[in-house]
C-alpha cells in the first residue's frame, strides 16, 4: 500500500526540534527546508476507497486549523506507478539507511502487520505499508510532523523506517468500580491512544457491566453497557485500528453479582468473591453471558481474567476441591472455560497470571495457545515469575499499571519505572505484548481523564523497549501532543504535581490520602492525635497549588485542544489546597477549650471553618461537573455522599462553637466485639445476643448493623435481614457493608432480645459492630450499641459467653460517625474498615502475632482516623 504527496512546496529552513511519540526506530532529518501544503497539493494512493477512512485524521488536521481547506485525493490503479512508487522508497532507505538490513525488517511480522516507510524526496511525501494498519500508524507520525511546526501545515523532510518492537500494546481500563466512562470519553481515549500507536483497549470487568438480555438485574443501576454501546465503540475502535476486548471474570471478582441473594447458588457463599466450581451451573451461566457479549465484541480476543479468586474451596465447593485438589480444581475450570469462548468464535484467550502460577500441574496442563498476563506493579528490574512461566513455553504478555488506584493522581515516578522495567523484562524474555492498567479501587474517586499520560507513556516503552528514555523530552512531547503546543507551563505543572508524592509533601501515603480527606475533622481531641497531624510545610504547598491555578487559567487562551484536562488540573490542585488546609485547622482546633475562647478569636475560628465549607462545597460542584462530563451519573452519589458528610461536620462544628460546647466525640460509642479468635483461617459462625426493656410506645427504632463476614440480625425470634461486611474493592459490596434496619414493627413492651448471627467466611473473625436508636414517645432515646455486655456463643444449644472487643471506632474500623437514621445514611465509612479482618484471615498465623502488635501500636499512637 501506497501513498504519494505531490506537489509540496519548499519553504523556509527550521531547525527546530522534531518531537514524535512513540519515537520512531529509525529516523533522520535529511533537510532543514519544510515542505508546505498548498491547493495544489494532491494525495495520490493505490488504497480501496473503501479504506480512505485512515485518512480522516489528516483531513481533520487541516480542517480544525483552516476550515476550508481541501485536499484531493485520488486513487492509483496503475500498478506501474505503484511499482515505481515502490521503487523510489527502496532507494531511498538504501541512501539513508545503508546499514540496515532491509531485508530482515521486510520479514518480520510486526513489521508486515503495523509498520511503514516515510520519506520525503523533493516536493514529495511517500509513505508505504504492507498493512492499512501500518498505514495509519504512518498518517500518525505525519500529523505528528505537522503539528511540530506552528502554522501545523508545513512537514519537516524527514526518513522514517518504524514498527512496533512488541506486537500487542494495551491498556486496561477499570470502568466498573463506580466511574462508569461514556461512550463518548471512550472514543476520546480511544482516538488519542491510536494517535500513540496502542492497538488494545480491554474494558475492565464486563461481568457487571455490560446489560445481559438474559440477566437484566446484573448491573443494574450501575451505568452497565448495552449492546448498541458496544457496538457503536466496537465500530469506532476499528476504524482506529484498535481491538476492544472484554475482561470478562470467570471465577473470582464475582461480588458484586454475588452479593445478589438471587445468584447466592453460583457462589461458594452469600457476597463470595468466587464461583463455585462445583456447581456444573456456572458453565451454563458463563456460557450464555459469554454468546451476549461475542454478539458486540468483534476481536478475536477475550480475557478471561481468573485473578485474585480467594474464596474457592471456601465454601460450596470445600468438597470438591479437597477430593481432587485445588490445582486440579483449578485446571478443570480454566479448561471449560476456554472451550466455552473458544466455542464462540475467540481464537486469542487470556488469563491472569497470580493464580494459575502457583499450580505446576496448571502450568502443564493449559492449553498451550493460552496467553498469560503477567502483572505486577512494583518497581523493580527482574521478575522470577516471568522465567517461571517462561520454561512452559505460553505465550506472554506483561501488565503493568499508572497507578493511579485509590489516590488522587497517579504516582507518576513508581509507574514510570514499574511501566519501563517491566516491559523491558518482558521483551527480554519474549513477551508478545503489554497491557498497562488503571484501577478505580473503593469506587474510583479518582478522576480518569488523568489516566491519559501514563497510558502514552506505556505507549512508547511498548513500540520500542529497548529505547532508554530521557523523561523530560518524553513528557514535553506528551503535553505538546496532547495540549497542541509546547509550553514550559504544562510542563511545570507536572513536576509540581510529582513533587506531592516523590518529596512526601503530603506526610502521607497517596494510598491513605482519601481516608484522611474525608475524615471527620475534628475526631480526636489528644496530643498524641495532635503530633499526628503533621501540617509542616503546607504553606509551600498551599502556594504551589495557587501557582497551578495561575498556570491553568492562563494555559486556557493558549492551548489548541483538549482545554477540559487543564479543569482537572486545576481541581486537583483545589483539592490538595483543600487537604492542607484542613489539616491545618484540625490541628488547630485539637487544643480548643470554648471557656478560654476571647470573642474575636471565636469569631475568626468560625469564619475560619465557614471559608472552608465554601471551599468544600465548590470543590464538591466542580468534581461533580467533571464527572457528568466525562462518566455515567451512576456511581456518582456514593461519593458524593462523603463530601456532604464532610459538610455536615464542619457545619455542626460551627453550632457547636456558636453554643460554648465542649468537644463531643464524633463516632459512635459501639465497640466491634467477637467471642475469641480460636477459629481463625476456617469457616466459622458465631452468635451473639442482646436484651434491653422497652416500657412506653415507641416513635421509631433503627439499628445500624456491620457484621464480618455475612450476619443475619433478628429481633425476638423474627428474622429482619441480613448485612454482607467484607474488604472488597468493587462496587456494590463497598456500597452495601453497612445496613441500616427498621425494628419500629418488631420492637415490644417488655422485654426484647436482639440476635445475630455472623458467619465468618475469610479466615479472619467473626465480629459485629452494632449502633441503634429507639426514640420514644416521651421524646426520649434509647441507645442500643454492641460492648462487652454482650454474649456470644458457637452453639445456640450450648453456652453463652462473655464477649471480647476491639474497642469502638476509631480502633479496628476507622471513624465512624453517628447515621442519620431519618435519611437512610449509615456512618460515612473508612476504606480501611474492612482491612484489619480481612488481615486476620489472609496473614499466616505464625504471624498473627506481628499484626496483633501492629494494632496495638496503632491504638498506641492514635493513628486510624
Amino acid at each position: 500500500m501506497l501513498i504519494c504527496i505531490s506537489s509540496l512546496i519548499k519553504t523556509e529552513r527550521d531547525s527546530k526540534q522534531i518531537s514524535l511519540l512513540p519515537v520512531p526506530l529509525y529516523y533522520k532529518l535529511i533537510d532543514t527546508q519544510l515542505l508546505q501544503f498548498s491547493g495544489n497539493s494532491l494525495i495520490l494512493t493505490d488504497i480501496l476507497k473503501e479504506d480512505w477512512f485512515v485518512l480522516d485524521q489528516l483531513i481533520d488536521h487541516f480542517q480544525h486549523y483552516e476550515k476550508e481547506f481541501e485536499l484531493e485525493i485520488k486513487s492509483e490503479k496503475n500498478s506501474q506507478n505503484t511499482a515505481e512508487g515502490n521503487k523510489v522508497i527502496t532507494s531511498l532507505c538504501e541512501k539513508y539507511f545503508p546499514k540496515l538490513d532491509l531485508n530482515r525488517i521486510k520479514r518480520n511480522q510486526n513489521a508486515i502487520e503495523q509498520g511503514y516507510f516515510l520519506f520525503s524526496e523533493d516536493s514529495t511525501m511517500y509513505l508505504k505499508a504492507d498493512s492499512l494498519q501500518g498505514i495509519y500508524y504512518g498518517i500518525q507520525t505525519l500529523i505528528q510532523l505537522l503539528n511540530s511546526t506552528n502554522s501545523k501545515d508545513l512537514l519537516r523532510q524527514v526518513a522514517i523506517i518504524d514498527y512496533p518492537r512488541l506486537k500487542i500494546r494495551g491498556v486496561s481500563d477499570d470502568i466498573s468500580r463506580g466511574q462508569t466512562a461514556t461512550v463518548e470519553n471512550l472514543k476520546k481515549f480511544i482516538q488519542t491512544l491510536s494517535h500513540f500507536k496502542i492497538n488494545h483497549y480491554y474494558l475492565v470487568y464486563m461481568q457487571d457491566m455490560f446489560k445481559f438480555e438474559k440477566y437484566p438485574d446484573i448491573g443494574k443501576g450501575r451505568g452497565a453497557y448495552s449492546k448498541a454501546e458496544i457496538k457503536d465503540l466496537n465500530d469506532y475502535a476499528k476504524k482506529h485500528f484498535v481491538e476492544l476486548i472484554p475482561i470478562f471474570q470467570t471465577i473470582g471478582h464475582w461480588e458484586n453479582i454475588l452479593h445478589d441473594e438471587n445468584y447466592w447458588d453460583y457462589g461458594e457463599f452469600p457476597g463470595s468473591n468466587s464461583l463455585n466450581i462445583a456447581n456444573e451451573q456456572i458453565y451454563v451461566l458463563l456460557d450464555s453471558m459469554i454468546g451476549e457479549l461475542r454478539e458486540v465484541f468483534k476481536s478475536e480476543y477475550f480475557h478471561i481474567g481468573a485473578d485474585e479468586s480467594w474464596d474457592v474451596g471456601k465454601g460450596a465447593s470445600k468438597a470438591y476441591v479437597d477430593k481432587i485438589g485445588i490445582s486440579q480444581a483449578y485446571l478443570k475450570h480454566y479448561k471449560k472455560v476456554y472451550e466455552i469462548v473458544k466455542k464462540h468464535g475467540y481464537t486469542k484467550i487470556i488469563i491472569y497470571h497470580d493464580i494459575l502460577y502457583k499450580y505446576k500441574e496448571v502450568l502443564v496442563g493449559l492449553p498451550e495457545d493460552m496467553i498469560i498476563m503477567y502483572w505486577k506493579y512494583n518497581t523493580k528490574d527482574k521478575h522470577p515469575i516471568v522465567d517461571k512461566i517462561k520454561a512452559f513455553k505460553l505465550p506472554l504478555v506483561v501488565s503493568p499499571s499508572i497507578i493511579d488506584y485509590n489516590r488522587l493522581f497517579p504516582s507518576l515516578l513508581r509507574s514510570e519505572k514499574n511501566i519501563t522495567n517491566l516491559i523491558k523484562y518482558g521483551y527480554k524474555n519474549g513477551a508478545i505484548g503489554e497491557i498497562t492498567s488503571s484501577w478505580g479501587d473503593y469506587n474510583n474517586k479518582e478522576i480518569r481523564e488523568n489516566r491519559i499520560y501514563g497510558f502514552i507513556y506505556s505507549a512508547q516503552i511498548g513500540w520500542d523497549p529497548v529505547r532508554e528514555m530521557n523523561f523530560l523530552i518524553f513528557w514535553k512531547s506528551a503535553l505538546f501532543h496532547f495540549f497542541g503546543i509546547d509550553d514550559s507551563r504544562l510542563l511545570k505543572v507536572i513536576k509540581i504535581l510529582r513533587t506531592v508524592e516523590a518529596n512526601d509533601r503530603l506526610h502521607t501515603r497517596q494510598t491513605f490520602y482519601y481516608n484522611h480527606f474525608f475524615s471527620h475533622p475534628y475526631n480526636k481531641k489528644s496530643k498524641i492525635h495532635k503530633r499526628n497531624l503533621k501540617t509542616s510545610k503546607y504553606d509551600a504547598v498551599i502556594k504551589d497549588m495557587d501557582e497551578i491555578l495561575t498556570l491553568c487559567e492562563e494555559l486556557e487562551l493558549n492551548v489548541l485542544k483538549n482545554e477540559e484536562n487543564l479543569q482537572v488540573f486545576t481541581f486537583i490542585a483545589k483539592h490538595i489546597k483543600f487537604y492542607c488546609q484542613k489539616r491545618i485547622n484540625s490541628k488547630k482546633l485539637v487544643d480548643y477549650t470554648p471557656k478560654k475562647l476571647r470573642m474575636s478569636l471565636k469569631k475568626h475560628i468560625i469564619e475560619e471553618i465557614e471559608n472552608l465549607v465554601q471551599n468544600l462545597t465548590s470543590l464538591l460542584d466542580e468534581y461533580e461537573s467533571i464527572w457528568m462530563r466525562i462518566a455515567k451519573k451512576d456511581g456518582f452519589e456514593a461519593i458524593k455522599n462523603k463530601y456532604l458528610w464532610l459538610i455536615e461536620f464542619y457545619n455542626e462544628k460551627i453550632e457547636e462553637i456558636k453554643d460554648k460546647m465542649e468537644w463531643i466525640n464524633p463516632n459512635i460509642p459501639s465497640e466491634t466485639i467477637y467471642l475469641d479468635s480460636k477459629n481463625k483461617h476456617q469457616v466459622d459462625t458465631v452468635f451473639f445476643n442482646k436484651t434491653f426493656e422497652i416500657q412506653e410506645e415507641i416513635k421509631s427504632a433503627y439499628v445500624q448493623v456491620i457484621g464480618w463476614n455475612f450476619a443475619k440480625l433478628s429481633l425476638n425470634n423474627t428474622l429482619i435481614g441480613h448485612v454482607i461486611t467484607r474488604q472488597s474493592l468493587n462496587y456494590v459490596v463497598l456500597k452495601n457493608n453497612i445496613q441500616i434496619f427498621d425494628l419500629k414493627d418488631y420492637v415490644r413492651k417488655g422485654e426484647n432480645l436482639i440476635l445475630i448471627e455472623t458467619m465468618q467466611y475469610d479466615g479472619g473473625v467473626g465480629s459485629v459492630n452494632i449502633y441503634g436508636e429507639i426514640k420514644l414517645k416521651s421524646d426520649r432515646t434509647i441507645q442500643i450499641y454492641t460492648d462487652k455486655s454482650w454474649l456470644g456463643t458457637r452453639e445456640l444449644s450450648g453456652q453463652w459467653k462473655k464477649v471480647k472487643s476491639f474497642g469502638s471506632p476509631p480502633r479496628v474500623t476507622g471513624g465512624l460517625c453517628y447515621p442519620n437514621f431519618e435519611l437512610n445514611r449509615h456512618s460515612l465509612q473508612s476504606d480501611m474498615m474492612t482491612s484489619f479482618n480481612a488481615l486476620i484471615g489472609r496473614i499466616p498465623k505464625k504471624m498473627y502475632w506481628l499484626l496483633v502488635l501492629i494494632m496495638k501500636l496503632f491504638n498506641r499512637y492514635d493513628v486510624l482516623e
